[in-house]
C-alpha cells in the first residue's frame, strides 16, 4: 500500500516536530528542519519499500540525517579573526569534518546556554553576523554582544570540556 504525501505529512507532523524539537532549540530553524525533512521524504516517497521498512522507520531515518546535515551546516560557519576562543575549540574541524559525536555534544552544549547567549552563538557562528549586527538583531549593544559572547564561548567550552571530547 502506497501513502500520499498528505497522508504522511497528517499521520507523521507531530513526531517530527517533536523528535526535532528534543534535538534543536532555536524555533525557526526547526521549522525549516521539518519542512525539509518532508521535502526530502516527498521527494523519495517513490524509493520507499514498504518491504525493506516501516514508514515510521524509514521517515524517522530521514528526519535524523536531516537533524545531522543541520549541525554539519554549522561548521561551516565563517569564523572572524576577533573568535580565536571558538577557533582553538574547533581546531581540529579545520582539517576534517567533526564527527556525529562531536555534532551531537555541541548541540546538547548549545541548548544549556540561555536562550539570548545561544541566540548571539547562532548570528556570530551560524549565520555569519559581525557582532554589530548580531547587536542589532538581538537589541542590545554592541558591548554587550561581545560580553555574552565571551560569557556563552567559556560556558561552551566548560560543557564540552565535560564530554571528554575536548581539552
Amino acid at each position: 500500500m502506497k501513502i500520499t504525501p498528505e497522508e504522511l505529512y497528517n499521520a507523521y507532523r507531530e513526531k517530527v516536530e517533536r523528535y526535532i524539537c528534543s534535538h534543536v532549540r532555536n524555533e525557526h530553524d526547526r521549522a525549516d528542519i521539518v519542512q525539509q525533512v518532508f521535502l526530502n521524504a516527498i521527494s523519495a516517497l517513490e524509493s520507499y519499500d514498504p518491504e525493506r521498512a516501516a514508514v515510521s522507520t524509514w521517515l524517522y531515518a530521514i528526519t535524523r540525517n536531516t537533524v545531522i546535515d543541520y549541525y554539519r551546516s554549522l561548521e561551516k560557519t565563517p569564523i572572524s579573526a576577533d573568535d580565536d576562543e571558538l577557533r582553538e575549540l574547533f581546531s581540529s574541524s579545520e582539517e576534517k569534518p567533526l564527527s556525529e559525536e562531536t555534532l551531537e555534544a555541541l548541540a546538547d552544549a548549545l541548548e544549556q546556554l540561555p536562550e539570548r547567549e545561544r541566540k548571539i552563538i547562532v548570528f556570530r557562528f551560524y549565520r555569519g553576523y559581525s557582532a554589530k549586527e548580531t547587536a542589532e538583531k538581538v537589541g542590545i549593544s554592541y558591548a554587550n554582544v561581545r560580553f555574552l559572547q565571551y560569557a556563552a564561548l567559556k560556558k561552551l567550552r566548560k560543557l564540552l570540556e565535560k564530554t571528554g571530547l575536548f581539552e
